[in-house]
């Protein structure tokens, strides 16, 4: 188990090192791809399936009410899809960290390290890590704090932010292969008034150098030859 004082140190023990990667990591592409509320797939779901639908055992860690693993299931997903949350709202495989063991072929955890005081989050992207098997693919995501709406606006249990760049920094320098998103959340169909308000959003980003991602996506697949 990872001490947290000690993950939190980690993060300025190897502090120069990180901002030489920080900048190589932007040099990382990101595109813009749309998270919509839907009951089907939506367009960041549908990346995360062409990158984990082959895995034999999946993590879902912060599962929430399960509504992806019940649309990986209606797409196919022959693996084995374990889930873990903090809620008791839903059953889950795992209902304590230290039950889980890995390695899985996929892990994913979206939209949760952020509810996390930064010394947890950062001894659960270790953990994360070290759950996956060799080629194996982490998929995270949490929300942006370059966004020009407030990602602690949306939600009163958010703790920290984590720019796009320094997560990929971090992936880069535990030796993942890494690729990036920035995500929207839109509702499920746009309509006139929203696409009025996004065009200004987006003469305003012009002005004042904010992003108009509401969140980062990370994609990091771990070698095959790395243990």
């Amino acid at each position: 188990m990872i001490d947290p004082r000690v993950a939190e140190g980690d993060a300025f023990r190897d502090y120069w090192n990180r901002l030489e990667l920080r900048e190589r990591a932007r040099k990382v592409p990101a595109p813009v791809i749309s998270w919509r509320r839907m009951s089907a797939t939506n367009e960041v779901e549908s990346l995360i399936w062409e990158r984990v639908h082959g895995a034999a055992r999946l993590l879902d860690f912060g599962s929430g009410d399960q509504a992806l693993k019940r649309k990986f299931s209606e797409a196919g997903f022959k693996g084995r899809y374990d889930t873990f949350d903090v809620s008791r709202e839903f059953a889950t495989t795992y209902s304590d960290v230290s039950e889980i063991g890995g390695p899985f072929d996929a892990v994913l955890c979206l939209e949760v390290i952020e509810h996390m005081p930064l010394a947890a989050g950062l001894e659960l992207r270790e953990r994360l890590v070290n759950w996956l098997a060799p080629g194996g693919t982490l998929v995270l995501s949490t929300p942006n704090p370059g966004c020009i709406r407030s990602p602690f606006a949306a939600d009163e249990t958010h703790q920290h932010l984590y720019p796009l760049p320094d997560l990929l920094a971090w992936a880069m320098g535990r030796g993942l292969e890494v690729e990036a998103r920035r995500v929207r959340l839109l509702p499920e169909v746009v309509g006139l008034g929203l696409r009025v308000r996004l065009a200004v959003q987006q003469i305003l980003l012009y002005f004042v150098g904010a992003d108009r991602a509401d969140g980062s996506l990370l994609i990091a697949r771990k070698p095959s030859h790395q243990v």
